[in-house]
């Protein structure tokens, strides 16, 4: 199997809207893989870019064998490196968990599916939308429901936030190291 190429961030941050678009426009197992590898390739980014421009960093990144080339590992790092936070990190696991059930199922999953909502109820990144600062107590008698968001509506969304938020994180180390921002 040949090497894997990281997809540059320039690429990523600028693909945020097309995939929002194939997530409203997909099957559930299509949104949860489509979703779920855009922030791997984010994470891969925003991992790559504390490290040293070398070729052992490409082959630790590589998703076909690196010792960081998984969603889990590298989402592991990016908290253990402080280049995500607590909410960010368990969004990220929790997006994991839904991804790993979908796709080690014998049987077709949805978005309907009890243990898959009840994941998706998790979420944290998608609250913002509907009640603001997603760091600020929520009012205890709003409900998801309540709020009418479905659990693939809830995942979407929380996949564009946590992109445009890890965008921001990368953005950020990069201005840090004192190179050229996008």
């Amino acid at each position: 199997m040949g090497k894997a190429k990281l997809v540059k961030f320039e690429e990523l941050n600028s693909d945020t809207q097309a995939v929002y678009d194939v997530l409203n426009g997909e099957s559930d197992l299509p949104c949860i893989l489509i979703g779920t590898n855009f922030l791997d390739q984010i994470l891969a980014s925003l991992v790559e870019q504390t490290f040293i421009k070398s070729s052992v960093a490409q082959k630790m990144l590589n998703p076909n064998g690196g010792c960081i080339g998984t969603f889990s590992a590298r989402t592991d790092l990016a908290y253990c490196l402080e280049l995500i936070n607590k909410k960010q990190y368990h969004d990220l696991v929790a997006i994991g968990e839904i991804r790993n059930k979908f796709a080690h199922s014998h049987l077709a999953l949805s978005f309907m599916d009890q243990e898959i909502m009840e994941k998706c109820n998790q979420l944290v990144a998608w609250q913002i939308f509907t009640l603001g600062n997603a760091d600020e107590p929520q009012p205890e008698n709003i409900t998801n429901k309540m709020l009418g968001m479905e659990a693939k509506n809830q995942f979407k969304l929380s996949v564009v936030f946590l992109g445009n938020q890890l965008s921001l994180n990368f953005l950020e180390i990069r201005r840090k190291k004192g190179t050229k921002s996008v």
